[in-house]
Formats: structure tokens, sequence, C-alpha cells
């Protein structure tokens, strides 16, 4: 027995590593064949062009401005540019997020592993192999599949869940890595902190189990307390990051939202304060469509079978874990409840960290469902478990190879077609103006990621109507085209003022990436993939 025991031992000093390393390999060379090759509009990833462009002129991103994650964005694309001076942004860019997911991916296989072997009847050396397959499960499922083949801050946040999670499940008798995880998801993303009641609770219920039986209920609050305290104090470490904002502001970069070198500014872009109206902003008649749109989101992930797992998943840990049950709801329902009332076209990317529980639920389920099938015939329940891991292996394999037509981004090409279109069309120092965040995006891309609309001088100007509401904006216009007139007024104003200089006196062209004849009160001219303004004479 003892020999048996050693021997499963010395299989786990190698099994571990390797299919860690395997998993994480695995998903990033996933990652690697389908990647987008640069500009992209695809997964809701608009925002990518911003992004990379903010990152190389050590600029303010759209609110909250998600300062950790620029860092690491400006590291990444340093580094990128020292090894290849002439490697595209956006594709280093999207490099990026293929490797932080890899890493969610590779740090999902001990968490699963751990759960099965406390949770079911799973040896050591079965459960890293379906820990692995399950791991795999959550790296090619459509949603965090196609986050990690663009420009976003959603590989980091997905990278930080998962974190807390190990820190939460395996590591909870070491408060540190709880605290470090909540600083960074803090410091990266929010919504990390729908999570924390969810982390409080089983916290709580694991450290209570793990000391003395029986303590004194007031003993066990001042534990309670001191588990909110750690997590608060993790909350205000992420906020720290936040000091980036002021510091880069103050420099005046071309990409600069809230431009906050003031209180006013900082608190406008750190609490979202454009985007408040989409909370419970979705209208009485659509709820139902919101929704049906949140419930195809989670059954398409892992299938109708999968979804079917999940469920005898949380009913097995209804049966022999309540307290993870509880923990699942805690972590479940306030990101559906927030991905639901959350009223824009992108917040099904919201659900990440719920459909990596449904993973660590699935594979739950599918090792009960296996171990009572094993226990109906005792004596072959290895070959069982082995044939069942198998097969999970192979169905999984089929699913990627299904989805990858339509999930790969290697041919995308609309938005580096837009972006090619306008540095042909766009003379020098032309007035382009844009109002959706795609084209916007691109141009800002174009401008101060790669550069390609920089080349010719005189420059072009660069005008977001639908900014111009804000006052910070047009401080923003005034400060980076002062030779403008009218540049800090209305879309209207800026027209009129330019139509009425003459050619030497430094009329421009105007563009427009999108037709707004509505805004300008006459029609625009086709121009390519833009549009061009004549004043009417």
């Amino acid at each position: 027995m003892s020999n048996r025991s050693n021997n499963a031992e010395q299989r786990t000093l190698w099994l571990a590593p390797l299919l860690i390393s395997t998993t994480t390999l695995l998903s990033f060379l996933l990652y690697w064949f389908t990647l987008a090759p640069g500009l992209t509009w695809a997964n809701h990833g608009a925002d990518g062009g911003e992004l990379i462009a903010a990152a190389m002129v050590n600029g303010v991103p759209h609110p909250p401005g998600y300062p950790l994650y620029m860092l690491l964005l400006q590291a990444w694309l340093g580094l990128g540019r020292a090894i290849s001076p002439t490697a595209e942004p956006a594709w280093l860019g999207n490099l990026f997020s293929a490797l932080l997911t890899a890493l969610s991916v590779g740090i999902t296989v001990p968490i699963l592993r751990h759960q099965l072997q406390k949770l079911t009847q799973f040896s050591s050396t079965s459960a890293w192999l379906l820990a692995a397959v399950g791991a795999l499960a959550w790296a090619s499922s459509p949603l965090m599949w196609g986050q990690a083949l663009i420009t976003e801050v959603y590989a980091l946040h997905a990278l930080l869940f998962v974190f807390l999670a190990w820190s939460v499940l395996i590591k909870y008798d070491q408060l540190s890595f709880v605290l470090i995880a909540v600083a960074l998801g803090i410091a990266n993303h929010l919504t990390t902190i729908l999570l924390l009641p969810a982390v409080l609770y089983l916290l709580w219920q694991q450290r209570q189990r793990k000391e003395a039986a029986g303590k004194a209920a007031a003993a066990n609050m001042v534990e309670l307390v001191r588990i909110a305290a750690v997590l608060a104090l993790g909350g205000l470490l992420g906020t720290f990051f936040y000091i980036r904002i002021p510091l880069v502001a103050a420099e005046g970069p071309p990409i600069n939202w809230g431009y906050a070198d003031n209180w006013e500014g900082f608190w406008w872009l750190v609490s979202a304060n454009a985007y408040r109206n989409y909370l419970f902003g979705a209208p009485l008649d659509l709820v139902f469509d919101r929704i049906t749109r949140w419930a195809y989101t989670i059954t398409s992930q892992y299938t109708v079978v999968g979804l079917a797992l999940v469920t005898i998943g949380l009913a097995h840990l209804d049966k022999v874990a309540p307290r993870l049950r509880n923990f699942c709801l805690l972590w479940l329902i306030p990101v559906n409840v927030y991905a639901i009332i959350y009223y824009t076209r992108d917040s099904e990317i919201n659900l990440l960290p719920a459909l990596w529980l449904m993973t660590l639920l699935l594979t739950i389920g599918f090792a009960s469902l296996v171990d009572w099938i094993a226990d109906r015939d005792p004596a072959s329940s290895t070959v069982w478990r082995r044939i069942a891991i198998g097969v999970a292996a192979i169905s999984l394999f089929i699913l990627v190879l299904w989805r990858a037509p339509s999930t790969s981004l290697r041919m995308d090409s609309q938005a580096q077609a837009f972006l090619d279109d306008a540095v042909a069309k766009i003379e020098p120092g032309g007035i382009v103006v844009s109002s959706n965040d795609a084209e916007t995006f691109a141009l800002w891309y174009g401008a101060w990621g790669n550069g390609v609309l920089h080349q010719a001088e005189p420059k072009p100007i660069f005008v977001n109507y639908a900014l111009q509401q804000f006052g910070w904006y047009r401080r923003l216009l005034a400060d980076l085209y002062p030779e403008v007139p009218g540049i800090s007024e209305s879309l209207v104003e800026i027209l009129a003022k330019n139509d009425r200089l003459t050619e030497n006196e430094g009329k421009r062209p105007v563009y427009f990436a999108e037709d707004l004849s509505n805004v300008v009160g006459q029609p625009l001219e086709p121009f390519g993939k833009l549009w061009r303004f004549k004043a009417e004479e």
C-alpha cells in the first residue's frame, strides 16, 4: 500500500507540471492559429484600436481607464517592438490577449483537479487528466476563445478572476494571495467587485472549518471581519493603480478621456459616468429579449449537453459540498444579473466569470456521472473512468474543429480595409469627423497606433462628433489643434468657419467616417468607405 501511494505521488510530481504546461501551450497554439492578423472589429473588439493607440502615446483610454492593463500593454508593446521593430502593434496586442487567456487555462487545471480529488472518486492521475480536458473546454468556449483573438481588457480580466478563484479554492489559508488577486482585479476591471461576496463567504466558511471546531460565535464574527478587512484592503490597493490616470492626463496625450488632471475629470472617468444610463437601461418591452439573449449565450458555450452536466455538477455539490454550492451561486448570480441589466450590445462579455465557473461545475458534473456509472461495475471502475476521459477529450476535439471556421479571425480584414481606404483617400491636413466607436478607434489607431495616417504633413485633424458634448473633449481638441478655427465649438461651427477660409488661409478638405448628413444638414458625397463634405453653393 505504501509503495502504491509512493508511486502515485511520483506520478503526480511529473504529471502536474506536464499537464498544466501542455494545456497552456495547446490553448496558446489554438489562439495563435486563429488570431486576428491586425486591427479588428470582430467580437466587439473595436476598442482594441483605441487601447493600442493609447498605449503607444501613454494616453488614457475610455472609462474607467484600465490602469493595470495599460501598464502591462505598454510593457508588452515595448518588448515586442524591441524584438521586432516592424511588428504591427495591433497584432502584438492580439497576441498579448492570446497569452493571457492561455495562462488562465493553465491555472484552471490545478483548480479543477483539486475539486475533483475532493468531491469525486477519481484517482489523482484521472483527476489531473480530466482537469486538463475541463480546462481546454474553458479555453475553447466561444466567448473566451473570441476574446483571446483580439486586443481587449477581458483576457487579463479572465486571468485575474481565475487567479482569484485559485487563491480562494486552493490557497485560502494564505490570505496574502487573496489580497493580491483582489488588488490586481480591481486595478484592471471594476466588475471584479461582483465576485467579492462569494469570496468573502467561502473564505469565512473554509477558515471556520480549518480552525478549532465549535469555537464561539464571537470568534467566528471576528474572523469574518478579518477577511472582510483583507478584501477591503485589496480593493484599496487596487485603486492606487488609478493614480496613473491623472499623472498621464496632465501630460496632455492625444488620447485623454476625461482630461483627468482634475478631480471632476478623474471622477467622470473612473466612475464611468458616461455609461451609467446603460445600467437598468433596457426598456421594459426588451427585458424578455435580454433574458433570451442571455440564455442563448449561456447555452451556446458548452452546448445543451454541457449545460446538463453543469446542472448535474451543481446538484452533486448540493449533496456533498453545500458550502461550495453556495459559493457557486454567490459567484454566478451577481454576474448573470449584471450582464442582463447592463444594456449594451457587448454586455454578454461580462458573463466570462460565470462561464468559467460553469467549467468547474461541468467537470464535477461529468465526474460524478462517471462515478455513478462506475459504481455499477466496481471491478472495471478504473477502465470506465479512463474511457470516459477519452470520450470527453475526443468530443471536445471534434467540437473545436467544428467551431474553428466560424471563430477564427485569420482572414478578418474589415477594420484594416477601412483604415487602408482612409489612408488612401484623406488628403494631408484634412478634417476627419467620426462618431461610432469602430471607425473612430480605427482612425485613432492609424494616427497614433501604427502612425500610417500621420505619415504626410500637415497631419489630419480628427474630430469625434459623439464626444463633442463633453467639455473635457472640447478642451482636448483645443490643445491638439489650436490652428483650426472653431475646433472647440460645435461641429456645425467648425464646418462653417473652415468653409469661410480660402485655400491660402488654410481651408481644409472635410471627410466623414459615417454618413452624418442629418447632423450637417446636407447630403454627403460617398467617397470610398468615407464620405466627403462639400459646402453648398
